[in-house]
């Protein structure tokens, strides 16, 4: 499977939402995501050596790799820029004077940095390396960091009510700060913990062995040996957002029956790693679930008029615009909108090989991602439902940066020409708070969170016969393909990972789009080691369509 990365680009800033700094640059950031989805990464090892450089001080960074005694005060002996962010921090006076150089009005304790607790951390391996790194780094920003008296666990920190985290992680306290010192709005903090992670990111994948995984930082004011780990990951969680859920609420008229789907795939088998048992191995399918009762005919057609722009019990063309004879309605819709998977801009990597198909505007992406919409949540209470052994949520920005919404809106019409691609698969995934939080892994490992798209035609009617446009599913090893036809008010589920590509519509189509809405999932487990593959939530399915090389199983 092409199994790519995109890089992140405001992942590691989220936290300074008020900085006036990132404010300004917010809209060129987004600006540079697009020409960043341009760049095809292989492994995550990379991303970390393209990551933007911080925009909050306005160096470039070429230049943080040059010596930083240009920068160093010589009264302190500390980088003035680092100096200049302390500053910031605490909201210190600096004061220009001859020169062009920079004094400072108030004089600032000297911050100290401690390892005080890791988990999860070889301490006779791999734990004095990375305290190395974090040494090193914290030098080049002229911060003092001592780890004499940490208290290393070797074993992983996994709470019972926090399943699927990956659990290593490593308190670091801050001495020399008043006690209301907010140490997410620090620039300075930020910088330190990107970077260090960005290098032992790099380290492990470099040294290879079992401890490639990601390790969690956490900054604390002065923070007590007794920190309780739980707490730290779920704070990384809640300030992220890795595990909202989505709406939950009952829906009347949907019977035990609609839980059943109507075809059930699986394809694209491996042996893929045991993440309980590193040295084993297990063999894997991808799985695609088709529902054709999941969604009433009032449900889809509110859905449809959500994603035209449309009130969702409008029954009637609102602006006049008959996309049938015309093509989506480009108020709504935009040639080579269509940005929601990783990939660049070459035939065979990228989702469309023109890049011009149809896809829905930022405005209208924004709108149905973050307006209230009762059709939406309606639907993602049907979906809240039908995995109710899992805690369901988006596909939260923190996995593969703002170029991927979890909803978004295709509408492929005839000429369109696309490519097989992968939405998304964890154990790709870059560089991010959540890497750092639940790992890299084999999609549907036990115990794992896993990542599934959810795809559902609209249209008013569908002519398979004549219009085609159908889904296909790809068995790579094998070549062979499955294809499902659009169908109003179909629903296909289907893990992140499996090769797919969407088929336009035939020249019998007209200028007639084939409408649907996707949803970007990821199920959590609500027990440790739960059983990822079983979506059935004990009811009855019928037999899988074996499809290629997921036939090896037998």
């Amino acid at each position: 499977s092409p199994h790519t990365a995109v890089l992140p680009t405001t992942l590691h800033l989220s936290k300074l939402t008020n900085s006036p700094h990132l404010q300004t640059v917010h809209t060129a950031i987004r600006m540079i995501s697009q020409w960043q989805i341009s760049l095809l990464l292989a492994t995550p090892t990379l991303c970390r050596s393209f990551l933007l450089p911080p925009f909050c001080d306005g160096i470039s960074h070429k230049q943080r790799h040059e010596p930083l005694t240009q920068w160093v005060d010589s009264t302190s002996g500390r980088p003035s820029r680092e100096r200049g962010m302390l500053f910031a921090d605490l909201s210190l006076s600096e004061v220009a004077a001859r020169d062009g150089d920079v004094h400072y009005g108030n004089v600032p304790p000297e911050i100290r940095l401690e390892a005080t607790v890791s988990s999860g951390i070889d301490p006779t391996t791999e734990l004095p390396r990375v305290l190395e790194i974090i040494a090193s780094v914290c030098d080049e920003f002229g911060t003092t960091f001592t780890y004499n008296n940490i208290q290393a666990n070797e074993s992983p920190s996994r709470p019972e009510s926090l399943p699927g985290v990956l659990g290593r992680v490593l308190l670091i306290s801050i001495h020399g700060v008043p006690s209301d010192f907010d140490v997410d709005e620090s620039v300075l903090m930020s910088q330190i913990k990107l970077y260090s992670a960005e290098h032992i990111d790099s380290m492990s994948y470099e040294e290879g062995g079992e401890n490639t995984q990601p390790i969690l930082l956490a900054f604390r004011s002065n923070a007590s040996d007794d920190e309780d780990a739980e707490s730290i990951i779920q704070k990384e969680i809640a300030d992220y957002g890795l595990r909202d859920v989505i709406h939950q609420s009952t829906v009347e008229g949907v019977d035990k029956d609609s839980f059943v789907p109507s075809t059930h795939i699986e394809i694209d088998g491996a042996m893929v790693q045991t993440i309980s048992s590193p040295s084993a191995t297990h063999f894997d399918t991808s799985s695609v679930l088709v529902f054709d009762n999941l969604v009433s005919e009032s449900l889809r057609g509110r859905l449809l008029n959500v994603i035209k722009g449309n009130p969702e019990y409008y029954s009637e063309l609102e602006d006049g615009w008959d996309d049938t004879e015309l093509g989506p309605n480009p108020k709504r819709w935009v040639r080579g909108g269509l940005m929601d998977v990783v990939g660049d801009s070459s035939a065979e990597n990228n989702y469309t090989a023109d890049g011009n198909c149809w896809g829905l505007t930022d405005e209208a992406i924004i709108d149905i991602c973050f307006n209230e919409h009762s059709a939406i949540a309606e639907f993602e209470s049907i979906l809240s439902q039908l995995f109710s052994d899992f805690i369901v949520s988006r596909l939260p920005e923190a996995v593969l940066g703002e170029c991927v919404s979890p909803l978004t809106g295709n509408a492929p019409t005839h000429g369109d020409i696309f490519d097989y691609h992968i939405d998304a698969d964890p154990l790709q995934v870059p560089p991010s708070p959540w890497a750092d939080v639940f790992g890299r892994y084999p999609n549907r490992s036990n115990g794992k969170p896993r990542f599934m798209s959810c795809l559902l035609y609209l249209n008013d009617e569908w002519n398979g016969k004549e219009w085609e446009a159908p889904t296909k599913f790809l068995d790579p090893p094998t070549q062979q393909t499955y294809e499902v036809m659009p169908a109003p008010g179909r629903c296909v589920l289907m893990d992140q990972d499996i090769s797919h590509q969407v088929v336009a519509p035939s020249l019998e189509a007209g200028k007639r789009p084939r409408y649907s809405l996707v949803w970007k999932l990821i199920l959590h487990p609500k027990q440790l080691e739960q059983n990822m593959k079983d979506l059935t939530g004990g009811r009855s399915w019928p037999d899988p369509i074996v499809i290629g090389s997921a036939m090896l199983s037998s």
